[in-house]
């Protein structure tokens, strides 16, 4: 008889893409994780993001250790699985300079639109030459993304998971959510996206804004 699972728990929001991906991957792996909902973004304290001093989510506990950020999540994550590291098809595992390229480009572009939304939807900023270029930079990366997906799929393992696929999947989901761009231009990742949408994992991770507890009445 197998030990039983330590507690296991990710610490972040229902509405971040970094979070969906540690979400997404748990349920392709059939590991069963709650999550613990951040509700306060803008919090300074690092006990909000479960110790990490960076002040960024997502975090995965496994019994007493943490683990901070999305990819060493996804790693504890699969360690948990039987068979799990070798089910998944990793950046380290890119050995040519299509899916090398395509790894940094998807986790740029995670990035700048964290950014974005940051300065433009969060704190309400007017745009500035900073926030142009990273807007740019976002768009220019799902261009590049686009003319070259089918290539980078023809790469790609298909008997693995590929948490390229993931990432790139959360972010253009989170793009008409949190930062509306128009992809009517680039067919192939609208075609991806509504592919890859029909995954149960997916079905079961729809972005929304995490309620925070309602406060205790007073007596």
């Amino acid at each position: 008889m197998s030990a039983p699972l330590p507690h296991v728990e990710i610490i972040g929001r229902q509405s971040s893409h970094y979070t969906r991906v540690a979400r997404m991957l748990a349920l392709e792996l059939g590991v069963e994780v709650p999550l613990a909902p951040i509700f306060d973004l803008m919090s300074t304290d690092p006990g909000t993001y479960a110790g990490n001093p960076a002040l960024k989510l997502p975090s995965l506990r496994v019994g007493d250790e943490m683990v901070w950020g999305s990819q060493n999540a996804c790693r504890q994550l699969a360690r948990l699985a039987v068979g799990g590291e070798e089910r998944v098809y990793w950046p380290e595992n890119a050995h040519g300079s299509l899916l090398m390229n395509a790894h940094e480009i998807v986790a740029h572009a995670m990035s700048a639109q964290v950014e974005v939304v940051f300065h433009e939807v969060v704190s309400k900023r007017p745009p500035d030459a900073t926030s142009r270029k990273r807007r740019e930079s976002l768009i220019n990366c799902l261009g590049w993304l686009d003319t070259h997906l089918d290539e980078i799929h023809a790469q790609l393992p298909h008997d693995r998971i590929a948490l390229l696929d993931l990432m790139l999947f959360c972010l253009l989901e989170h793009l008409p959510f949190r930062n509306p761009i128009d992809l009517s231009g680039m067919p192939r990742l609208t075609t991806f996206v509504t592919s890859f949408g029909a995954r149960a994992s997916a079905q079961a991770t729809p972005y929304r804004f995490d309620a925070p507890p309602p406060e205790a009445a007073n007596p």
